[in-house]
């Protein structure tokens, strides 16, 4: 995740069907995020990085349009619909019940990762507008898997 300069990972990308994720943002600047615990704000920076388990996510209604990229897809990226703000109950490392609320790129990513906790991609989330021009890519790729070459 680190050397491939992401910002989330989620056991499944490796191939470990478990529900588990880890999120860290500490390398992104220009991406605003919130974090809360107990309804209180705190800094998430020191709660990177985020591992959590099992999570169960609650969505608002407002949504935003953004650039989203994943490191299942090397060079690609489209923009996607999510919720600004997000609460979700999951377990951390040691088990314990935990629930925080977050907005900005920590809800998007917190989005993102449990989608493929749930076997959805991002590019299952674009809107089909954004998905075409890059469909060619995507054949490519899915030629490529399924012939068993890396391409790299």
């Amino acid at each position: 995740m680190n050397e491939a300069e992401g910002v989330g990972l989620a056991a499944p990308q490796v191939g470990i069907s478990l529900q588990i994720a880890v999120i860290d943002l500490r390398k992104v600047e220009k991406r605003p995020s919130s974090l809360e615990f107990g309804g209180k704000p705190v800094d998430w920076k020191k709660h990177m990085p985020l591992f959590f388990c099992n999570p169960v996510l609650t969505l608002t209604r407002k949504r935003e349009d953004s650039e989203e990229g994943c490191l299942s897809f090397p060079g690609l990226s489209g923009s996607v619909r999510r919720s600004l703000r997000i609460q979700m109950d999951y377990l951390d490392l040691e088990g314990k019940k935990m629930s925080l609320a977050a907005g900005g790129l920590l809800a998007r990513a917190i989005q993102h990762e449990v989608d493929h906790l749930m076997g959805v991609l991002f590019i299952d989330r674009m809107d089909p507008d954004v998905r075409r021009p890059i469909k060619p890519v995507l054949d490519e790729m899915l030629a490529r898997t399924k012939s068993g070459a890396s391409g790299r």
